[in-house]
């Protein structure tokens, strides 16, 4: 008690010395403003993405097409896709078709779909159409037969360019390549 009384602080400002030591300070490490953005930069991510999980994108599968002639119901067409996805082609999916020579666009479904796969140089000899050079013709092709409406004019040979729609997937899927 001695040594109390002979002390140059008061006690009061000892009390209130030794009370601040036993609080907990945390240490500051951002502002409010930064939080708030960091929140916001969170929050529209989140909405991008839910955005992206929702929306629906077609899937095409594009390919080169020949004009097989004309018949009862209407112009017949051969089409050759890469056979990536030979299990999703079945008949009466739509087809958009594009003229090479003077770009004008038709709308058609497919009629049949060839089982299995064959090459490109085997198609054109089932076709009756003249084959080039044998040694390019080598890659495995799936044969569609498509049917246009009688009003088209195509003449036999011609070239064409199809997209085939074989359905919808969402945004993200197609973006980042994951659920394919």
């Amino acid at each position: 008690m001695i040594a109390s009384q002979n002390s140059i602080f008061r006690d009061k400002a000892l009390k209130h010395y030794t009370q601040n030591k036993k609080k907990d300070i945390l240490p500051n490490f951002s502002s409010i403003p930064v939080a708030i953005f960091l929140w916001m930069l969170l929050g529209s991510l989140l909405a991008t993405g839910l955005v992206a999980w929702r929306t629906q994108v077609p899937v095409y599968l594009t390919g080169a097409s020949v004009v097989l002639g004309t018949g009862k119901q209407g112009t017949v067409a051969l089409a050759f896709l890469a056979p990536k996805t030979p299990t999703q082609l079945h008949a009466g999916l739509p087809v958009h078709i594009q003229t090479g020579a003077s770009g004008s666009e038709f709308t058609s479904t497919i009629a049949t779909v060839e089982p299995g796969t064959t090459t490109l140089a085997n198609a054109f000899e089932h076709a009756g159409l003249p084959v080039g050079q044998v040694s390019a013709m080598t890659q495995p092709v799936v044969i569609l037969l498509i049917k246009r409406d009688p009003s088209a004019v195509l003449d036999r040979g011609s070239i064409l360019v199809i997209q085939v729609t074989l359905g919808t997937r969402s945004l993200f899927s197609a973006i980042s390549g994951i659920g394919n």
